[in-house]
């Protein structure tokens, strides 16, 4: 399913690692480039300025050997006519015809000819700078630099770096599968929970759906019979329909917090007074169970969060607890301040759950009993919106429990101001 999704992420990031890399050689070359001939041209213009000072008498003499010349110098007169050349015989006759000077503007530029390349700059100048040369007046002095290794050594350049974008696309591609794989394993998972979440969702609306249905076809099969008569029938219609929409609020719930869409509205408020009115709640519950339930709550507990949140994950630990604790039983919710932190615990002596079943507690439809959390109405869902609540406050949640022994829940909340 995420083959296409995989390929176009792989294509991307090839691109783009490709794009890098050859931008990255394009610019290397086009420096290197650039840095050869200013180089070269600062060496004609010291050169240059050389021959200036000393009034065009003594280039004869610089201080360098004739086998470390690179520079030859020809004059030009008037009408572009060649005057003499310096060393004699540097160039051909024919090599003239790409020597001599082309637009009176022009300063530098670079000339291949002959299988060499040449980097010429031109000076037009005042005749009486220079002596005259076979009683030609110079117009114009042109210095020659041979660049061949410094071509040779962009040529080989261009070369490793055509080499190296090619190797780079191996590499590219490599990288980006590798990039690919490792971005889609969250989105993997993200899909693969979803499809299972829907699946199960789908699965525990369609059993009070159908029972629903069942129920309103016997209504149609006694059209004639008073409320009265078929009360019962109307009864477990309107129970299958306040499942439904427990479950339906409940996905609710997780969906919006799944997208951030479901908020947290903190303020201030007394954590034991909340906790007393739950367990005066609960009190009846468990006298029609015989379960005894007592609470050991610190007072004056100021605690700063979703008042809402908070009663709800208490009213889903506590109803958890004595759902699964047997007649004669007990239930206790504990309550202190240690440190910046609050601790609530809730313990029964109940049925337990299994040490397998202990690492997915908190999953999504997850039930360690599920034939009898049917019975009871539960949806799969409560321990998991109660471990919402308490990581979207910042806190901490475990769960204790031996099969046959009891079960303990410990959550730990942070005192704050505020939150991040």
């Amino acid at each position: 399913m995420f083959q296409k999704t995989k390929l176009r992420l792989v294509s991307l990031y090839t691109l783009v690692f490709f794009l890098i890399l050859s931008s990255l050689g394009v610019s290397l070359y086009f420096y290197m480039y650039h840095t050869s001939l200013s180089s070269i041209d600062d060496k004609l213009s010291q050169k240059a300025t050389f021959l200036f000072q000393n009034n065009g008498k003594e280039f004869r003499e610089e201080n360098e050997r004739e086998s470390e010349r690179k520079v030859s110098y020809l004059f030009w007169g008037e009408r572009g006519k060649f005057l003499m050349s310096y060393p004699i015989n540097a160039f051909f006759k024919k090599d003239f015809a790409y020597l001599s000077p082309r637009k009176e503007n022009e300063k530098l530029r670079t000339q291949e000819f002959d299988g060499h390349t040449y980097r010429i700059m031109t000076i037009h100048i005042n005749g009486k700078q220079f002596e005259a040369i076979n009683n030609e007046t110079v117009k114009t002095l042109q210095l020659v630099y041979n660049i061949d290794p410094e071509i040779n050594i962009l040529k080989n350049l261009f070369k490793l770096i055509g080499f190296g974008s090619a190797g780079g696309l191996l590499i590219s591609y490599f990288a980006g599968l590798f990039l690919a794989n490792k971005a889609l394993v969250p989105i993997q998972r993200s899909w693969e929970k979803q499809s299972q979440f829907v699946a199960d969702a789908s699965h525990e609306l369609r059993t009070p759906l159908s029972v629903i249905q069942t129920h309103l076809e016997l209504l149609f099969r006694h059209p004639t019979n008073t409320i009265e008569q078929e009360s019962e029938t109307i009864f477990n219609s309107l129970s299958e329909v306040k499942r439904v929409n427990k479950l339906v609020t409940d996905l609710l719930t997780l969906a919006r917090s799944d997208s951030n869409d479901l908020l947290i509205n903190p303020h201030l408020f007394l954590m034991d007074e909340m906790l007393e009115v739950i367990v005066e709640q609960f009190t009846p519950i468990a006298n029609i169970k015989e379960i005894n339930l007592f609470g050991k709550i610190e007072s004056d507990i100021h605690y700063y969060g979703d008042k809402e949140r908070i009663h709800q994950l208490f009213i889903i630990l506590l109803d958890n607890s004595l759902k699964y604790t047997s007649s004669k039983g007990k239930v206790s919710i504990i309550c202190e301040k240690e440190g910046n932190n609050v601790i609530i615990t809730i313990e029964d002596n109940g049925i337990g759950i299994s040490e397998e079943d202990l690492p997915y507690i908190f999953d999504r439809f997850f039930r360690s009993d599920k034939g009898r959390t049917r019975s009871e109405g539960g949806t799969g869902l409560g321990l998991s919106i109660a471990n919402w609540i308490v990581k979207a406050h910042e806190g901490q949640i475990k769960i204790e429990s031996k099969l046959k022994v009891g079960t303990k829940f410990i959550v730990k909340l942070p005192i704050r101001e505020s939150f991040k």
